[in-house]
């Protein structure tokens, strides 16, 4: 073989090397379908053979005259031209025409006849330095196009699970960590606050306080698997956090079988992280006491969840149908002394001792807003005194509003005044007095009205 022709392959060789290095890492461990990986390769050669073709012939497009063939085992790949063979008088545009007589020298006794096609390897010197490339800027950017498909596809299944990465970065607003090998975010803002300190693996940084002893290593629930196609290439689609009622629900999982068997449900999570959380829970087997699984003997399975939280408080309280029961509940470590409830209008006054209305309450109010978001109730915390100062009203008083028929059904169920009837449960009412619902409703709001004017 001549010297000029051996230089020609080495170069060809050495082109198609330095596409396939591009695009090797990809191919290996993202994972990619391989299906969706061909046709990027024979779209991304398509795409810059177009650019380079004139715009004057409308009858013949670059797919049909060009075509790739992909093999993903060995991330190989040639690149064919197809023509239309013809006379040699007859060619009139060789791009998409081949002379019979350069088929016949190409192929001898086995070339095909005029009128059919003839299939030609085009070697890949014969691209130009641009078309390789803007051929190289193509496959890269279909490529990571297909590896944010191919995070999102395997992500967005795992909402909710806690996954154990390691930090890579440290950015103002954000932490970036890897879960095998991928790349995730973890906002700032999904940290618990001023209790969370992380570094990279590398990092020599070092903190005196112990409660601030950083660690490369994090623990945290996807949160969120964003969309590809309507997010920036820049920025990370999956995003986790530490601060979500989600971390809370997925650690009690990995420490409760009971839970994770389905034995024990929890009904609710709400947290101000760092500081305290409640958490509502129905047990589905009489044997099982769902407080006592959740902590286990003397705590031995919620300080797991404890720890992991930086030593925020965890509240387990067992589900109850009534309102007055479960408000009562809620505002533990508080001893409630009485309840008012008016569940129309989803708010309830609460009586305590006056030395118990600081643990009712909360530092800084965390507790009983922690209750009222438990259970979408406006809680109103007044000292007992006050109680006995609020007069109750005989339901015979309001026969100006309320039918007699209605006054005389709760009657004869032994409700003789509102507070009876606003601590009853509204649909436990409906069920005993047998009162339509939307009636009922009225009434509650009659007296509810009343007691707040």
């Amino acid at each position: 073989m001549p010297r000029s022709q051996t230089k020609k392959t080495d170069k060809a060789a050495l082109q198609k090397q330095k596409i396939l290095a591009s695009i090797q890492e990809f191919i290996q461990g993202r994972g990619i379908d391989r299906q969706r990986f061909v046709d990027v390769m024979k779209r991304a050669f398509l795409d810059v053979l177009e650019l380079s073709e004139p715009k004057d012939k409308e009858s013949d497009s670059v797919a049909d005259t060009y075509s790739v063939i992909v093999d993903p085992e060995h991330g190989d790949f040639q690149l064919m031209r197809r023509r239309l063979i013809v006379e040699d008088a007859a060619v009139e545009d060789e791009r998409f025409q081949v002379p019979f007589s350069y088929v016949l020298e190409m192929e001898g006794e086995d070339a095909d006849e005029p009128g059919e096609y003839h299939y030609e390897v085009i070697p890949l010197e014969n691209l130009s330095r641009l078309q390789v490339q803007a051929l190289k800027e193509r496959l890269l950017t279909q490529l990571r196009n297909l590896e944010r498909q191919a995070l999102y596809d395997r992500y967005r299944h795992m909402i909710g699970r806690i996954l154990t990465c390691e930090v890579l970065k440290v950015t103002r607003d954000e932490l970036i960590v890897t879960h095998e090998g991928n790349e995730l975010s973890l906002p700032r803002r999904e940290l618990i606050p001023e209790k969370d300190v992380y570094v990279p693996r590398d990092s020599q940084t070092t903190y005196r306080r112990a409660e601030q002893r950083a660690s490369s290593i994090v623990k945290a629930v996807v949160l969120e698997v964003l969309d590809p196609l309507k997010t920036s290439p820049q920025r990370p689609l999956v995003i986790l956090s530490r601060t979500s009622p989600k971390f809370l629900e997925a650690l009690l999982k990995l420490e409760i079988p009971e839970i994770d068997d389905g034995l024990i449900s929890i009904k609710k999570v709400v947290r101000m992280p760092g500081v305290r959380a409640k958490v509502l829970v129905e047990s589905y087997d009489d044997r099982i006491d769902p407080v006592g699984a959740c902590v286990g003997v003397r705590g031995s399975r919620i300080k797991p969840v404890v720890d992991e939280l930086r030593g925020e408080y965890i509240d387990i309280i067992p589900y109850n149908p009534d309102p007055k029961l479960m408000i009562e509940r809620a505002l533990a470590p508080a001893t409630v002394m009485y309840v008012e409830v008016m569940p129309t209008q989803r708010h309830a006054k609460v009586f305590v001792a006056p030395e118990e209305f600081a643990k009712a309450v909360g530092k800084e109010g965390v507790n009983v807003r922690l209750a009222e978001m438990l259970l979408d109730y406006k809680l109103d915390i007044r000292e007992a005194a006050e109680y006995l100062e609020e007069e109750d009203i005989e339901l015979s008083e309001f026969a100006d509003e309320i039918p007699e028929w209605i006054i005389k059904a709760l009657q004869q169920e032994g409700f003789h005044t509102a507070k009876a009837v606003l601590q009853y449960p509204l649909d436990e009412m409906q069920k005993r007095t047998q009162i339509d619902l939307p009636i009922l409703q009225k009434v509650y709001q009659i007296l509810e009205a009343e007691f707040e004017e």
